[in-house]
């Protein structure tokens, strides 16, 4: 395993004199000749906030731009990703508009609130391929003094917060992992008690160790404490990773404007992990338009990784 990762290195290193289109190109190649190479098939992993249908006008109207986000996830090609702002307009339609394309994906619902975290009008999503993963249990919780309950917490006025995490079986390889996502507060003092509610539930629902994921629109910058908490238990792939095994800028929230300086764009979306048997072969933040626009205001973020049996 170790020589294909040393080759797939290699390669990208010669040829970083491409531009950022053939760049991409080549990351997904590469990928995928090294993971033949090396007989393990990984998981296509990532985060994507789809922007709730009743914010945008003209361009960004639901009804416009709703085939965009479909081109965009078709584009990708997950195997699952966490997605936030996640209304029931998008819960009805989006399901139907990504099987017309072709796209099989089972949806996971959570809504803070909901007791029952069942799909309320302000919800998060996961989206998993359902022939390659199975859901094994889930679980989920508030970032609030009292998490097991619905409730909000601390600075957050207007919304109520929350994650929720699965134990997912890879129906490839039979490895079981762990696969948590957040939407987190805007506030600082909010965000960073969520951070800690974060890592302590990590703990509680997972108690064997297994291999884990941590996805989601955190709303926080990497400097932050908040940041600096969640890097004690988890691995934030793109600060672990090599430059030549990441593509795309560094920044995630783009706002809507394509002219915008994405390297200087706050980065606020990620893809942590934790656990030896769970490596991440790439990192992208997808900064393609559709029609010359954005598909929301967050760029989505994947990661290619694979994960062993420990």
């Amino acid at each position: 395993m170790v020589v294909c990762e040393y080759h797939f290195y290699i390669i990208l290193q010669v040829n970083t004199r491409y531009d950022s289109h053939m760049k991409r190109l080549l990351f997904v190649v590469l990928t995928v000749l090294s993971l033949s190479a090396c007989g393990t098939p990984s998981l296509r992993v990532g985060s994507f906030n789809l922007w709730r249908s009743d914010l945008g006008k003209g361009d960004y109207e639901w009804t416009t731009r709703k085939h965009r986000l479909v081109n965009a996830i078709s584009d990708i090609g997950f195997d699952l990703f966490g997605a936030q702002e996640v209304d029931t307009t998008i819960i009805r339609e989006l399901p139907v508009l990504l099987k017309e394309a072709g796209l099989d994906y089972e949806m996971f619902i959570f809504s803070p609130y909901e007791q029952d975290g069942g799909t309320g009008n302000k919800a998060q999503a996961l989206f998993y391929n359902p022939k390659r993963l199975e859901i094994l249990e889930d679980h989920h919780f508030w970032f609030s003094p009292t998490p097991d309950v619905i409730s909000g917490g601390w600075d957050e006025i207007k919304f109520k917060r929350g994650g929720f995490c699965v134990i997912f079986e890879d129906l490839k390889t039979g490895v079981r992992f762990f696969f948590m996502h957040s939407h987190m507060p805007l506030g600082k003092e909010a965000n960073l008690h969520a951070a800690t509610i974060i890592n302590e539930k990590a703990r509680q629902y997972n108690p064997e160790n297994l291999p884990a994921i941590f996805v989601g629109d955190l709303n926080t910058r990497p400097e932050t404490p908040s940041s600096n908490v969640l890097r004690t238990y988890w691995s934030d792939i793109c600060l672990v990773l090599p430059a030549d095994r990441k593509s795309g800028p560094h920044g995630t929230f783009n706002s809507h404007d394509v002219q915008k300086d994405m390297e200087t764009a706050a980065r606020i979306d990620y893809i942590y992990t934790r656990g030896e048997s769970v490596v991440p072969l790439n990192y992208c933040c997808d900064t393609r338009t559709y029609e010359g626009l954005y598909p929301s205001d967050h760029c989505p973020v994947y990661s290619d990784i694979r994960i062993s049996k420990q």
